[in-house]
């Protein structure tokens, strides 16, 4: 019997079997090419080395707790350091083959992102005050503008979206200070009423433990005498020369309310209110008139609202 090109005849028992050579030639390529690939491919990079264990024991809440790995906690012990660059180096070696696809993807989403975003101006009294995160940066910029110097709020918002104003006053770049620091978190940003001084938080060591800075608008000054650590709600009174603010103790809890005359050092800071117990946390936020200045204790389980201060205070 003749049988077609390509195709062989095989015998299994009683069974006639047609195989085409074509398929077994393709099979045993691609077998082939799989042992080469597989061949050719590096091998995975050893694991770095597991750190270094301390013994180290804490009592917390009647029990005693083991933490070999709580020098970590030193940031400046050079093994621990030595342990972050082996990490990198091993994460580094793993994802090599990814590099082109996390490229690709890293570009993809960059393309999505607007080259420039602004927040929409928000007007109080005179001024149109907004944000905006310049391109090329990684932080916004708190600006404003006078409101008479444009054509209405449809005219400013396109600028603030398309193009900055012709005459817009920086108050606060994020980004100088990140260049002047190396790490910089915002908290709050308070504009006094009278639209002369801005008083803001910052956290420049990642510990979420934030000073209180204030800053003269008309000088672009920054007075040192008003400075404050652990600082973390503010308002400002109704007649712009007194700022309150929320004190946290050495757990970070804002439990105290003081208040600071404006040229005044922290030893003339009024006492407001001192929350004794631990569960509670204070907060103080002023009302949407600018006439009243509210004080919350909360905690996980009740509030307590309606402590009213008074929005001026006494020479």
């Amino acid at each position: 019997m003749a049988l077609p090109a390509g195709l062989l005849l095989r015998h299994s028992g009683k069974t006639l079997t047609l195989t085409s050579s074509w398929s077994c030639s393709r099979r045993a390529t691609l077998s082939s090419a799989s042992c080469c690939c597989r061949q050719r491919k590096q091998a995975p990079a050893p694991p770095p080395r597991s750190p270094k264990k301390v013994p180290f024991r804490v009592l917390v809440h009647g029990k005693t707790l083991e933490d070999p790995y709580h020098w970590m906690s030193n940031t400046d012990d050079p093994n621990l350091l030595d342990h972050l660059h082996r990490e990198n180096s091993y994460a580094e070696a793993f994802m090599a083959d990814a590099l082109p696809l996390q490229s690709a993807l890293a570009s993809e989403m960059k393309r999505r992102i607007p080259a420039a975003v602004s927040t929409p101006p928000e007007r109080w009294g005179p001024w149109m005050y907004y944000q905006y995160i310049p391109e090329g940066k990684e932080y916004p910029v708190l600006c404003r503008k006078l409101e008479n110097e444009s054509s209405g709020w449809p005219a400013a918002f396109r600028r603030c979206g398309l193009a900055r104003p012709e005459r817009e006053e920086i108050l606060l770049d994020w980004n100088e200070l990140a260049e002047k620091y190396g790490y910089v978190h915002v908290g709050t940003c308070r504009v006094s009423p009278d639209h002369n001084y801005l008083a803001f938080t910052v956290d420049i060591s990642g510990a979420e433990r934030f000073m209180l800075k204030v800053k003269d608008l008309r000088t672009g000054l920054i007075d040192p005498k008003l400075a404050a650590d652990g600082v973390v709600s503010l308002a400002w009174a109704r007649d712009a020369t007194s700022l309150f603010y929320t004190l946290s103790d050495e757990n970070q809890r804002p439990y105290r309310v003081l208040c600071r005359r404006l040229g005044c050092g922290p030893s003339n800071d009024l006492p407001v209110l001192t929350e004794s117990d631990p569960s509670f946390c204070v907060d103080i936020t002023s009302t949407k008139d600018g006439k009243f200045i509210t004080v919350n204790s909360n905690s996980r389980t009740s509030s307590e609202e309606g402590t009213y201060i008074s929005p001026f205070v006494n020479e």
